[in-house]
């Protein structure tokens, strides 16, 4: 009834609420807005309990150790960055024969599109991707006609069924990666709950219960269909790989950029304790200046936070490949 508060009518409103800021931390949004959040969170937070005298910074012996493991704790970050640009090294560093056999690897696959598509292939990721998902697009439809002559009315109606669950997931791809940017992760995440493992299911399923009435053509344009799915889910993994590549390149270099004024804020901070009257400056502008300087040094770690928080994600749900999937890809 339209006007209707029921609870089951709003609920779904705040479920959707809160699945949009889930989205938003753990995928969309901005990196280092989140990180520079949570490290203003904490600081905010200790300039609340000097100020209201919870924590008075009266004694500076505390703050002398903190400071000295925050340089402690960021000088292994920064060991952890060159691990991470080893691990990537090693994955680029391959022999002549290695390469090659990538190239033309990479080369097949998509020679294979392009012959299906009868178009040359864009290079970009998010024009591969629609090219894929049009042709998916094609076959499906291709699917949905040769099927009408051959089944009964209970065939066809599920067969409809499947051509139109298809097709929608096809225009909602289609659709999110013409509105987003052509960066790799925009094109990855258009596709992050989606690797059709279910809808392989349902076409197996359909064609051992209307084998015996289908059609050559129909037969092949089940697998058609199901070859385009597999070229899909292969494009999601392949999108995968060359994203993770990037993204912890990207949070290598952000973390020595974060990590260099955090350990001079933490040395700065113990230089200024080491006086032997204390800090030249009252305690009110202790109560400010210390916070900060304790928000800035954990900048390093709130970068980490806000990449690992995404990369994992991403890792979480591309897990499993065709035709597998997982309850974190059903979200």
């Amino acid at each position: 009834m339209v006007g209707s508060t029921s609870e089951d009518e709003a609920k779904p409103v705040s479920d959707t609420a809160t699945a949009r800021l889930k989205q938003w931390l753990l995928l969309d949004g901005d990196r280092f807005v989140i990180a520079a959040a949570v490290a203003a969170a904490f600081g905010i937070t200790y300039v609340a309990l000097s100020t209201a005298g919870v924590a008075p910074i009266a004694n500076g012996q505390p703050l002398f150790y903190a400071f000295s493991g925050l340089v402690s704790g960021n000088f292994t970050l920064i060991t952890v960055v060159v691990s991470i640009n080893q691990l990537l090294l090693s994955q680029e560093l391959q022999s002549p024969g290695e390469l090659e056999s990538e190239i033309e690897d990479t080369v097949d696959y998509r020679e294979e599109v392009e012959a299906v598509s009868n178009r040359t292939a864009p290079a970009e990721p998010s024009g591969f991707l629609r090219l894929v998902v049009e042709s998916a697009r094609r076959d499906a439809q291709r699917l949905g006609g040769t099927a009408i002559d051959d089944l009964s009315a209970d065939g066809r109606d599920e067969v409809d069924e499947i051509v139109t669950d298809l097709t929608n997931e096809f225009d909602r791809i289609d659709g999110l990666v013409e509105e987003s940017d052509a960066g790799i992760f925009n094109t990855l995440s258009t596709m992050l709950e989606t690797n059709f493992a279910h809808e392989i299911q349902r076409l197996e399923e359909f064609r051992r219960t209307y084998g015996d009435e289908l059609s050559a053509d129909t037969d092949e344009a089940i697998d058609d269909l199901l070859n385009r799915l597999r070229e899909m889910d292969i494009a999601r993994q392949y999108f995968k790989s060359v994203y993770l590549q990037v993204e912890l390149s990207r949070l290598s270099r952000y973390l020595f950029y974060a990590g260099i004024p955090a350990i001079g804020t933490a040395i700065a901070a113990l230089f200024v304790m080491t006086a032997a009257t204390g800090p030249p400056f009252g305690r009110p502008v202790r109560a400010v200046v210390f916070p900060i300087a304790v928000a800035v040094g954990v900048l390093p770690l709130t970068t980490l936070f806000a990449y690992i928080l995404r990369t994992a994600t991403v890792t979480e749900r591309t897990a499993a490949i065709t035709p597998f999937t997982t309850p974190e890809q059903e979200v």
